[in-house]
Formats: C-alpha cells, structure tokens, sequence
C-alpha cells in the first residue's frame, strides 16, 4: 500500500502544474458553460418549455408510453403535464411547484403527495439550477473534483456540487467537449416515494438554431434500471415565463 502511494505522489511531482490546473472543478465548469453556450446566454435565459415522448417504467404497471410538455423558471417553478398510455386509456398527471406549493393532479383530481416525494420536487429547483451550470460560480456551492469515469462509454469527468441544507448532486461533463452528461443525486420514486439513487443522462445533443448544443435523447436511471426513456421533441429558451403558466 505504502509502495503505491509513493508511486501515486511520483506520478503527481512528474505532471506539469498547467495539466492539473486542467483538473481543478472551476475549469470544467467554465469549459462546460462555454459548451453550451457561454455565460451570457445562459445568464439571460433562466424559463424554458420543452415537448418530449418516450417511454416510462412505473412498479406494477411496466412500462407504457407518454408525452410530456414541462415549463420550468429558476429558481423554483416547474409544471409538467404528461399524458401516458395505460391499459389502453389515457392518463394525465399534471405536477406544479411554485416556491412552496406543491401539487400533483391525476385526470384532474388532486392526490396526496408522500413526504419523500415533496422532498424531492422541492430540490427540483436547486438541481435545475445546477443544471444551468451559471450559478456554479457562486460561492455558495462548494465544488469538488470526483474525477474520470465513463457514462454510456463517453470519458467523463465529475464534479460534487455542495450547498448549506441542499443534498450533494455529481455532475458529469463529457471530457472531450464539456457538454453535461449526467447528474446524479437521491430522489424518490413515483407512486411508492420511496428514495432512489437518479441518474439523468443525456446520451444525445443537437443544435438549435442558433447552433447551440441542447438535449436530444435522456435516460433517467432509478437504482441503476431505466425509469425514463426520452427524446426532446422541442426546446425553446426563453428570459422569463409569466407567473400564470404555474398555477
């Protein structure tokens, strides 16, 4: 053990100081944010909406189809309307969080929510903010290098995002163009609540028309099996969306 550890501390005396500044959590972040777009961009536009479908896995229903059309604003907005294919019926499940409120409506009538599940739509706000990878710079996320892996057979490299009263979120960036390819962190499961290890993965980018990457395809992963199966049908930005669309 010993013998490797001196190996290890060799290793580090022979890279060049510049190579593993190269390493530091701020430098991929700012390699990231350039990714997908650069700071101005992503500074302006804090509101998106975006139109998906694909296929979703439920306990004790299998997996079914669905369309989805989310609205978000940071930092704690989002409603999502998803409409999924049961039995040969039709189900709509809409979820609204603006600030504190929290609401989950199926075919119109409003259901209790499991306090994991509260818990984990509240924290969708600090994960999308993560996501936006702009407030990153703020002191008040500490940030520390988890290091290289492969996610889906992409070289990735991880960050740990920390924050006063927040769970940790492991953000993974693809080593070659710094776009964002997962992030990991502890949910809860639809319908039980019970708590899970997700993985959000975006395993495909295109480029809108401004030529800036945006998601494509999206594996989200609860325990390591696939819960969600996606494809981004339309992604639209936008500075702001009016208070209206989340109640």
């Amino acid at each position: 053990m010993f013998r490797a550890l001196s190996l290890c501390a060799a290793a580090l005396v022979l890279v060049p100081a510049a190579a593993r500044a190269a390493d530091e959590p701020k430098d991929i972040v700012a390699k990231a944010i350039k990714a997908h777009g650069g700071e101005e961009l992503l500074t302006k536009n804090k509101a998106s909406q975006t139109k998906t479908k694909g296929k979703i896995t439920l306990p004790g229903l299998g997996e079914t189809d669905f369309t989805q059309e989310v609205s978000a604003m940071l930092p704690d907005k989002l409603r999502e309307s998803m409409e999924l294919s049961i039995m040969g019926k039709t189900l709509s499940v809409v979820t609204l969080v603006n600030g504190d409120k929290l609401k989950i409506e199926v075919d119109g009538k409003a259901i209790d929510i499991p306090d994991q599940a509260k818990d984990a739509l509240k924290n969708a706000g600090h994960v999308m903010q993560i996501a936006r990878l702009i407030p990153l710079k703020d002191k008040k996320y500490e940030l520390s290098l988890i290091g290289e892996d492969k996610v889906e057979g992409k070289k990735v490299v991880g960050v740990r995002v920390s924050a006063k009263d927040q769970q940790d979120v492991n953000v993974y960036f693809d080593k070659e163009t710094g776009l964002l390819t997962k992030m990991e962190f502890r949910g809860a499961e639809p319908g039980t609540g019970k708590e899970v290890n997700e993985e959000r993965i975006i395993t495909e980018y295109s480029k809108n028309k401004d030529g800036v990457p945006q998601p494509k395809k999206v594996v989200v992963k609860h325990d390591g099996k696939v819960f969600l199966d996606l494809e981004v049908v339309e992604l639209t930005t936008l500075e702001k969306l009016d208070d209206s669309v989340f109640k």
